[in-house]
């Protein structure tokens, strides 16, 4: 078995204390590397609600590509994304010798996609029900968002114990990966369609 359920109770706890801005569920991750590469396990299984977002309501730039193409070029996007901001701030930790804590961030950041998934069912759901348009229900993804990127930022504080710029700077970080990812998806796309 892959994870014991004190771990995965543990972690579950964890995550939904965090996105609940709780700080004691900080201390309920693990901090070893064996749990850490582990943890990797959690965002690849969620992996297919992403897709199915995707082929549900696809980017209009990426009408042309085949199911496979996308499922290929998220999954590569999704492992460039995990290499360079997990790269990026272990090289950062690094160099502010405060690598004490960088297993727990791995795990904790894993673990949190499951908190980041759910908040975004209810959106599925209203876009599926067809009663409110993408239109109607973007500010509220946004607030989503935002939330998501709040209860990260928190996460990174009391997992690393680093002050709220330092946080604040990783978050950016996330969003800047993420965006320029999407926007190479994007470029990506518009070949596939001309």
């Amino acid at each position: 078995m892959l994870f014991s359920k004190e771990e995965i109770r543990r972690n579950l706890l964890g995550g939904l204390e965090i996105a609940l801005f709780m700080q004691k569920g900080s201390k309920r991750f693990g901090n070893t590397y064996d749990e850490a590469m582990r943890s990797f396990i959690i965002p690849i299984l969620l992996f297919p609600f992403s897709l199915a977002a995707l082929y549900l309501f696809p980017i209009p730039e990426m009408a042309g590509a085949s199911k496979n193409a996308l499922t290929l070029m998220f999954s590569l996007r999704l492992s460039f994304s995990w290499l360079a901001f997990f790269g990026i701030i272990y090289w950062m930790l690094q160099r502010l010798d405060h690598m004490e804590h960088f297993y727990r961030f791995v795990i904790a950041t894993n673990w949190l996609t499951v908190p980041a998934t759910v908040v975004f069912i209810p959106v599925a759901f209203m876009l599926l029900g067809g009663n409110f348009s993408w239109i109607q229900l973007y500010p509220f993804m946004k607030f989503l968002v935002i939330y998501s990127y709040a209860f990260s930022a928190f996460m990174a504080v009391h997992v690393l114990i680093v002050p709220w710029e330092l946080a604040g700077f990783f978050v950016f970080l996330t969003m800047m990966i993420d965006k320029s990812t999407l926007d190479f998806m994007h470029w990506v796309g518009t070949l596939f369609s001309s």
